[in-house]
Parts: C-alpha cells; structure tokens; sequence
C-alpha cells in the first residue's frame, strides 16, 4: 500500500473522505473527494460550490500522487497560486469524465 492510499483508506475509514491534513473533509466536500479520488467525475452542476471543487481536486491530487508524486506536487503548487486554479481544475476534469447536472440526491 502506497502513502497516498493509507491516507485515503484512514479518512474514508473514519466515516468520510480526505482532505485538510488530519481533518476529514464533511459534506459537499467529502462528496467531491470521493469523486475526484475513486469515480474520477466532475459534475458541472457542483462547480460552483467551493467545496465541492476543494473536495474534488484534494481526491484528484491523491489519486494522482500515488503513481506520480511529482506531478501531485505541481498540481498542488499551482494550486496555491490563486490565479492558476481554474488551470488545475481544467487539467484534472481533463483526465475525467464530466457529467451535467448533479448527482442524484444532491
């Protein structure tokens, strides 16, 4: 098991998704974790929740870390640089599948 899926296993273990260090993340956020780190969809219906988009590009980041530790540290500078967001988030909804709308019960 790599580092990047112990900690994910320990903060979906512990009843909700990554994110924020050792805080897991709750709500929107935890829904978009799991959609960036284990379904790898972007619903377009969410983007507008910063949440949500935190959520999903935290999981997108894992994920990716686990195979290209460089590559998640990049993502994670840019991503630190204010104006470079919307770049992260194209990449990363670039390498999954985006639905319209919103999840059902959402």
């Amino acid at each position: 098991m790599t580092l990047g899926c112990a900690y994910h296993d320990t903060m979906v273990g512990r009843g909700s998704s990554g994110g924020g260090g050792d805080e897991p993340f709750t709500g929107r956020a935890a829904i978009g974790y799991d959609h960036g780190y284990d379904a790898e969809v972007f619903y377009l219906g969410l983007a507008l929740d910063p949440h949500y988009v935190d959520g999903f590009v935290e999981g997108c980041l894992e994920r990716i870390g686990e195979d290209y530790p460089e590559e998640e540290l990049l993502f994670r500078d840019l991503w630190e640089d204010e104006t470079q967001r919307e770049v992260v988030i194209e990449s990363l909804k670039a390498a999954c599948e985006v639905r319209t709308g919103r999840p059902a019960g959402l």
